[in-house]
C-alpha cells in the first residue's frame, strides 16, 4: 500500500512538472516588467495552499505526509544549493543583485544547514521536538519570502525599483522551473515537516493527560 501511495505522489509531481514546463514553453510566465507576475505568483503560492487544504481535509493525505521520513523532508532542502547559481547569473549580468544576493545566499545557507539538521534527526528522532528543528524550517520559508519580495521589487512591479538586468530570465526555461516547480515543492516539504512536528506535539500532550 505504501508503494502505491509513493507511486501516486510521484505521478502527481510528474504531472505538475510537465504542466510547469508546458506553461513556460508557451510564454505563460512572461509579463511586462512593470507589472507584478501574477501567474508566476500563482504558480508559487497555489500548490502549497492546495497542499495545506488537502492536509486539513483528507485523513489519507495527512497520514501519508506523516509517514514520510523527517530526515528526507529536511535533507531534501540541501538541493537548494542550486540557488547559489543565482549568484553566478548575477556575476555574468543575467540577474539583478537586488534579487540574486538575498535569494542566492539564503538558499546556500539553508542548503548548508539541511544535512546538519537531518543528521541530528537521524541520530535522535526527538530532535524534531526542538526549537532548532522548527527554526530551520521557518528559516527556509522566510528565505522564500525574501526571494519573492526582492524579485518583485527588482521588477519594478510596484513602481518602487526597476533594475538592470531584470528578473525576466526567471520566466524562461530552464530557470522558470525554480519558481514554477522547485520553490513551491520545497515549501510543501517545509510545511510537511512542521506538520509532523505539530502532530508529535499534539500526541505527546494527549498522552500526558
Amino acid at each position: 500500500m505504501k508503494i502505491d501511495r509513493h507511486l501516486y505522489a510521484l505521478l502527481v509531481l510528474s504531472a505538475w512538472l510537465c504542466a510547469s514546463v508546458l506553461i513556460a514553453s508557451q510564454g505563460g510566465f512572461r509579463v511586462p516588467l512593470t507589472q507584478p507576475p501574477i501567474f508566476m505568483l500563482g504558480a508559487i503560492l497555489a500548490p502549497p495552499y492546495i497542499f495545506c487544504l488537502l492536509m486539513s481535509k483528507s485523513r489519507a493525505v495527512r497520514d501519508y505526509v506523516h509517514s514520510l521520513s523527517p530526515v528526507f523532508l529536511t535533507s531534501v532542502q540541501g538541493l537548494r544549493i542550486l540557488g547559489g547559481g543565482f549568484l553566478f547569473l548575477w556575476w555574468f549580468g543575467h540577474l539583478p543583485a537586488l534579487f540574486a544576493w538575498p535569494a542566492g545566499w539564503g538558499d546556500v545557507l539553508v542548503a548548508v544547514l539541511a544535512p546538519v539538521v537531518a543528521a541530528a534527526i537521524a541520530s535522535d528522532r526527538r530532535f524534531i521536538r526542538t526549537h532548532a528543528f522548527v527554526g530551520f524550517h521557518i528559516l527556509g520559508l522566510l528565505d522564500f519570502v525574501g526571494a519573492v519580495g526582492s524579485g518583485l521589487l527588482a521588477r519594478g512591479a510596484f513602481g518602487m525599483v526597476a533594475t538592470t538586468p531584470s528578473t525576466s530570465a526567471l520566466a524562461e526555461l530552464p530557470l522558470s522551473l525554480i519558481p514554477g516547480f522547485a520553490v513551491p515543492l520545497w515549501i510543501c516539504f517545509h510545511l510537511a515537516a512542521l506538520d509532523q512536528r505539530r502532530g508529535l506535539a499534539v500526541s505527546g500532550a494527549s498522552s500526558d493527560t
